[in-house]
This record gives structure tokens, sequence and C-alpha cells, in this order.
């Protein structure tokens, strides 16, 4: 809390570190709260002051127009120079009194389940500032005929614009004089007894929504010009559009911008700056711009007029010629791999004819058709298509935007410094490739059984691009905060903002209730390492199998075993005789994995979908460990110790899952439950596995990014290349602020500036260092806790490895082994 006031005080940003279980919620709320409540005092007392002052001064003046008014000699001369300078003080005194707005604390995390935790934490405290907790229509929407069952995110999106453009939606026109104040929601006896706004987290608010037929999504925008605090997914703070938007009445220069959560920021960032463009999203755009025409057939161009706004119908039939002529262009490209930042532009001024003088004209021109198709509901002549809106459309502006959205053209290419262009192919069938471009049919020139499609993929390398926009708000002071940011200095010339203020807390743990051990060795002494060379002997995997099998035994209640990877946790259970790797259950032909990749997996059918369940079994039935036709495997000698959940790769199974390792957990005479999960995985974030639950946290590997991945390959060449030139754009540069000139010297390799930035490989090693962190951070929940973290894997011995862990962690390095088995019986 005193870092946190000290950035305040100082209009610094700070990088706070904190185990999980220590407060950190708590203490971030309390302090910046604090800190608000204090500034609200001070600013009421200056805005009293100017009051007066103001009132002083217009009373003055009207006696002294008056005494002009009254004296012959020089009148004009006086009550001209007398009014000018009054007026010049009304200005400055209401500008003084716009400025006395207290500061915004916006509190930022990643997903919505962990901004309702924050709300819960509020409730906990003694303040009940105005505030707003910003959520998706997917969350928040509550209309039965917009949100169904089978609409997606697109569907919500346009349903509600549909219905709010013609106010026909019942829930947001309810709104009007609505206030949550007088709900039955409103337990807290303190907002009951002082009127002030009910603490509701978004469950609350939906709930809240069906029962007083209001919009919960409207509801909480309608609070944002009051609001002293304000909650949001990470994302609406890293979206232009909805800075200009939804949080336009946001004093930038005078909030105070809190990332919680904040391990995974840097990767966050940059992906909210990259996109992919695929073949098939140029198809669909070709589809959308079809229902538009068909709609505007069916109607009539007068008839589909919007007070003569409307797009055109050739103006439709251009934009679908330039679609059609783009396809075409990426079909023809024979280049496929990595190419500089720049090519992007030339890309799209070669296949669309789009440049950085004519962009906000074509952006202007489709969103003039996602008005139209807003008009059809759905797309009146869509022969059968049940898709609504124009979300592909949409997403090629947003892709036009990355590239050419600066103030100038200079400025885009200076920013397309810090991207790489990736061409990928892939083979795939091809059905009908006739298309038709007004009343002409075409044939595609590579009409085959099987087609190449391409992705177009344009990827950010430098995080510090996005947060250096958040910085050049001139806010007041931006705090990162998460349980597992080590190591700091690296994470920090990640972001590439400055952070004066920098914390590491040890845990509020004593000795007695951690163990952490590296274990080089299995139980026959046989070295334990990850490292891909290891993976291929055979050996590896028996002595991992048996060296968790005895640890199983030790251990009670429940055991997180982590993973490296999906495809290396499915191959031990292989080794060990246990379930077939899922690979070939999700129809894969080559690997999936992307570091980069969103985890989310969706499954396919059912009975496609991988086992992830085995109770605890015991060893009888399995006959002799000498030999025979049924020996005993590492597999069977783990399930006769406890039961075994495995984390599925779909997100869908996951709730399953957990309830699984509830359930064998809590089983009477239950021996306890292995969970078995991946770093970076659905189970290392985001689950509280308290207490009972996770007695100890075991780590089989360094996980490393995929070495051959084409987008890890390509940020540790971007990093080094910038590293060789020791020269780095300055805060001015990738289009963000400083002039022309000074853009142009940093982006052709002049500028004076230097500034530090990571090497590949110091990349590469912080992003394996923080995933085990964040595992790591699964062992203990509360001050009460207790377990033993067990690194399985004979690199952890070496000190550049055990730096890169948490400072917590790295203390407990020390403590005698004994120490294991004493925790365990002392508890």
């Amino acid at each position: 809390m005193g870092k946190v006031l000290d950035a305040l005080l100082r209009k610094e940003h700070a990088l706070l570190e904190s185990p999980t279980g220590t407060g950190k919620t708590l203490c971030l709320l309390c302090a910046t709260l604090a800190w608000q409540r204090e500034q609200a005092k001070l600013f009421a007392a200056a805005d009293a002051t100017n009051r007066a002052t103001l009132a002083s001064t217009t009373t003055t003046a009207s006696t002294t127009t008056t005494a002009a008014d009254g004296d012959g000699d020089d009148v004009d001369g006086t009550i001209t120079t007398t009014t000018t300078n009054n007026n010049n003080n009304n200005n400055n005194n209401k500008s003084s009194l716009a400025a006395l707005r207290v500061p915004t604390i916006i509190y930022a995390s990643r997903t919505h389940s962990q901004l309702s935790q924050v709300v819960r934490e509020l409730r906990n405290t003694r303040y009940r500032p105005r505030h707003a907790v910003l959520g998706s229509r997917d969350q928040m929407c509550v209309h039965p005929k917009v949100k169904k069952e089978t609409s997606t995110s697109s569907d919500i999106t346009h349903d509600c614009n549909a219905l709010a453009k013609e106010r026909k939606c019942r829930y947001r026109n309810s709104l009007e004089g609505f206030t949550a104040s007088n709900t039955h929601h409103n337990k807290d006896s303190y907002e009951q007894n002082n009127h002030t706004q009910p603490v509701l987290d978004m469950e609350d608010l939906v709930k809240m929504g069906k029962e007083h037929k209001v919009c919960p999504f409207y509801y909480t925008r309608s609070l944002l010009p009051d609001a002293e605090l304000v909650l949001v997914p990470y994302n609406y703070l890293f979206d232009k559009d909805a800075r200009d938007t939804t949080l336009q009445d946001i004093q930038w220069d005078n909030a105070v911008v809190i990332f919680d959560e904040a391990h995974n920021l840097e990767s966050f960032a940059t992906e909210s700056a990259s996109f992919d463009l695929t073949q098939t999203d140029i198809a669909m755009c070709v589809a959308e711009l079809n229902r538009a025409l068909n709609y505007m057939i069916l109607m009539g161009e007068g008839g589909a007029d919007d007070g003569g706004c409307s797009v055109k119908q050739e103006n439709l039939m251009r934009l679908k010629a330039l679609f059609l002529h783009f396809e075409d262009y990426l079909s023809g490209l024979d280049r496929t791999g990595a190419f500089s930042g720049e090519y992007m532009m030339e890309i799209f001024t070669k296949g669309m004819s789009i440049n950085f003088a004519n962009h906000q004209l074509f952006i202007h021109e489709v969103r003039k058709v996602s008005d139209l198709l807003l008009d059809a509901r759905g797309g009146a002549g869509s022969s059968g298509s049940t898709s609504k809106g124009a979300p592909k459309l949409e997403h090629f502006v947003q892709c036009i935007k990355r590239v050419f959205g600066e103030s100038s053209e200079l400025r885009c290419m200076a920013k397309a410094k810090s991207y790489r262009v990736h061409i990928s192919a892939n083979e795939q069938q091809s059905q009908n490739n006739n298309r038709s471009v007004g009343n002409t049919t075409t044939n595609n020139k590579n009409n085959k059984s099987a087609s190449t499609s391409r992705t177009l993929s344009y990827w950010c390398f430098a995080p510090s691009l996005a947060m250096q926009e958040l910085s050049n708000l001139k806010i007041r002071s931006i705090l990162v905060t998460s349980g597992t940011l080590s190591p700091l200095p690296s994470y920090s010339m990640e972001l590439g903002i400055p952070f004066p203020h920098t914390l590491e807390n040890p845990h509020i743990i004593s000795d007695e209730q951690i163990h952490v051990r590296v274990i080089g060795k299995g139980v026959s002494g046989k070295e334990l390492t990850s490292s891909f060379q290891r993976r291929k002997d055979g050996e590896y995997y028996t002595e991992l199998g048996n060296t968790l099998v005895s640890l199983a035994k030790v251990v009670p209640g429940g055991m997180l075993i982590f993973f490296p990877s999906y495809n290396v946790m499915e191959t031990c259970l292989e080794r060990w005789g246990g379930p077939a790797s899922s690979s070939t259950r999700y129809n894969s032909t080559k690997s999936t994995s992307n570091f980069f990749a969103a985890r989310n997996r969706k499954g396919s059918k059912a009975s496609n979908r991988q086992q992830y369940s085995f109770p605890f079994t015991t060893l009888s039935i399995y006959g002799s460990a000498l030999g025979g036709s049924n020996p005993v495997t590492p597999w069977k000698r783990l399930i006769g110790a406890k039961s075994v959940v495995v984390e599925p790769r779909s997100t869908s199974d996951l709730a399953d899952a957990i309830s699984e390792f509830h359930k064998y957990l809590e089983m009477k005479k239950s021996k306890g439950c292995i969970l078995m999960g991946v770093c970076r995985g659905k189970i290392s974030e985001g689950i509280d596995f308290t207490d009972n639950m996770s007695r100890a946290v075991v780590i089989t590997g360094l996980p490393f990014p995929p070495a051959f991945d084409p987008k890890v390959k390509l940020k540790r060449e971007y990093l080094d290349g910038t590293r060789a030139s020791k020269s780095m754009t300055s805060k001015e540069a990738g289009g963000f602020g400083g002039t022309d000139d000074t853009v142009l010297a940093e982006a052709s390799g002049t500028a004076t500036e230097k500034v530090n930035v990571l090497s590949g490989h110091e990349w590469y090693s912080q992003q394996a260092h923080r995933a085990v962190n964040q595992a790591i951070g699964r062992a203990i929940r509360n001050r009460n806790d207790y377990g033993a973290i067990l690194l399985l894997d004979s690199r952890y011995a070496q000190p550049p490895n055990q730096q890169g862990l948490s400072k917590w962690v790295r203390r407990k390095f020390g403590l005698s082994c004994a120490l294991l088995c004493s925790i365990f019986l002392r508890f």
C-alpha cells in the first residue's frame, strides 16, 4: 500500500508483485480509494475557493462596469478594458472548476470473472465510490429474443444494436428514471443506511436486469460520466475505439489505471495490436456484401436509403469487386514466410487499392454497409444465410486501422517497423469457385479439387507500442500488479515505460508452511530433465512416472502436476501405459501447438472428446508386477495411489473435469486426487485450489515456448535485431507523439536515444519462468494454507533458472529437505 501511495502522490508508475493470498486486491482498492477520498477533500476546498473568487470577480466587474457607465470621460476605453479582463478571468475560473474533478480509478483485469472477484472485495471495504462495472453484451444482455442459446457474439451485438436503434428494446427503454439503490439486491446495511450505490457484480447486475426488466449493459454505461471507480476488461483500454466511445467521459490526464493479474499483459498488448486475415475471412466479407446487395435490390435503393446517407448500389458493387480482386491477389501470391512490417501496406495497396490517403473513405463506405445490414435485421434475401450483421467486414476494417490508423503515412511506416508480416499457406478442398461480379460470372483461375488458402498475419512484437499509447494520454499513474511478474527488470523492458516504484513482496506464510525442492534425479537415480533431447529417451518417461508415483504416496489430498505442454503431457500418459494421446481425436494431422494462440480450444463431437477422469483403482486387479499378460505400468501404479483427472483441451469440458476432481477429493476414505495440467493452460491460473485441493504443486519441466513456432522465431529475431542495432524507438516513436522528423530519424535508425531491450534468448527464458511462477502460485492460497513446491527438472538447480522464480519462492531454496514430511505430519 505504501508503494501505491508513493506512486500516486508522485504521479509515477509502479510495478508490484505480491503472492496470491496476501490480500493484493484489497490493498489496491483501499490504498487508491483512500487517496482518492483525500483528493476529493482537497478538490472540494479548492472548488469552494474558486467559486468564491468567481463570485467576487463577477461582483467587482459589475461595480467597475457601473462606475464606468457613470463617468463621462474615457468610458469606452474603461469598459472595453475591464470587460476583456473580466471575461478572461471568468474563462480561467471556469476552466479551473472543470479541472477540479476527483481522479478516476480504472481497475482493469483480463476476464469478467476476475472483475467479479474485485467487486466482491470492494464489498469488504468501507468505501462506497460511485462506480461502473463494464462487461460485454454476451455477459450482460437479458433480452430473451436477443440472447438465445444459439446466438453468437456477433448475433447478440447485431440484434441489440438493431433494437436500440429503433427504440424497440423494452429493457433499455425501462432504464429511464431507474436506479438500483432501491432493489432488494442492496443487502449491505451500510448502503441501505447511507443510500449509496449498491455494489453489484455481473451476476447481480444480470439478476437485477431480469427481475426489474432493465438492461444491465446500458445501465452500467449510464453510470460512467459520474463514476469514481470503473472496472473494465483489458480490451477496453487497448482499443482506441472503446476509449473514444465507451470511455469518452474519462479525464485520462487525471486518471489512475490499475492492471491486475497482469502476468500476461505484454502478450495481451501485442495480441490486441496484431491481426490474422484469412482468405475465408475475405470470402465471408464478399458474402456480407452479397446480403447487402440482395437486401437493397429487394427493398429498392430508395427504400433502403437512410436519409440519403446509406451506401449506393454502385459503391456496393465497387466494394465487392475490390474484395474479389483481393481474394485473387492473395491466391496469386507466390511468397510465403516472414517479411517486414511495411510489406503489409504494399499488400493492401496492390491487392485492394487501399492506402493511407483513401483508407478513411474505404472505412466510411464499409460502415455504411454495416448500417444497411443492421436495417436488414438478419438479411432479407440472404439465400438462407443465418449470419447477422457484418462481423467479417468489421474485422477487415479493424485490420485496415491497424495498418493505416495513424496521423500520417510517415508514422504508419515507423510503427510498422515493430511488426512483421507472415504469410502461410494451407491446402483445402474447394467446393465452388464460381463468383458473380455484377451481371458477369467469372471462374477462379485455380478451379481445382484442392486449393491453397493463405493466412495473412500482421504481428506486433513490441508491447511497448500499446503501453506507450496509454502513457501518452498523460495518465497520472499506471499500476501493474500480479502474483507472478518476476523477473521484474525484463518485464519492465518489455512494456517500455518507466516504473520508478517496484515491489517483490514476500509471502505471508511462515517457513514451516512451505517446502520448495529441486528434484534433479528420480527414484532410481536417473536424471530428470524434460529437455527436447532428453524427451527422446524412453528411460526419462519411466523415471518421471515412477517418481510421481512415489510422491503421490506421500502427498495427502490434492496434487497438481504441470507439464510444459499438452503434447508432452499426452506423450507421458502414453509412455506410462495410460490413455492414448488425444491428438488423433481432434483430427489433427500436424502439430497445432502455438505458444501465442488462444488456449480455449473447442472440442469436437462428444464421442471424440478426450477422456479426462480416472478413478482410484487398487493394483490387485492388474495382476503381478513380475510379468504376465497384465504387467503393472507406471500409469497403473499412479491410479493405484490416487485418482487422476487430466486437464481437457476443450474449455467446455473444464467445469466437468474440475467437478470430478472435487468429487474424488471428497469421497469417504479418499486417497486424494492428482490433477494434471499444463503451464499456460486453463488450470494454471484463475482457479482457486485452496487448502486440501493442492498440498503439492509439481513442475515437470521448463515450459519454453515452442522454438519452431513462426511467431516465436520472429519475436526472437526481432528482439535480437533491435538489440544488435543498440537503438530503439524513443517514447515518441511508433506513431505516438513527436514530430515527423523525430519519427523519421528513429525509423531510419539515426535516433540518438538508447533504450535497454531484451535479447531473444532473455525473452525466451522469461516466458518459461513466468509460466512456472503462475503454476507455482496454485500452491498457497491463504495465510493458513500449506504445501510443497517440487521442481522435477535438474535445470532448476542452475542459478539463472532460480533467479527467474518469484522472490518468495527463491528464498525458500535454502530450507532443509526434511521439512517435506514434517510439514504434512505437523499440520
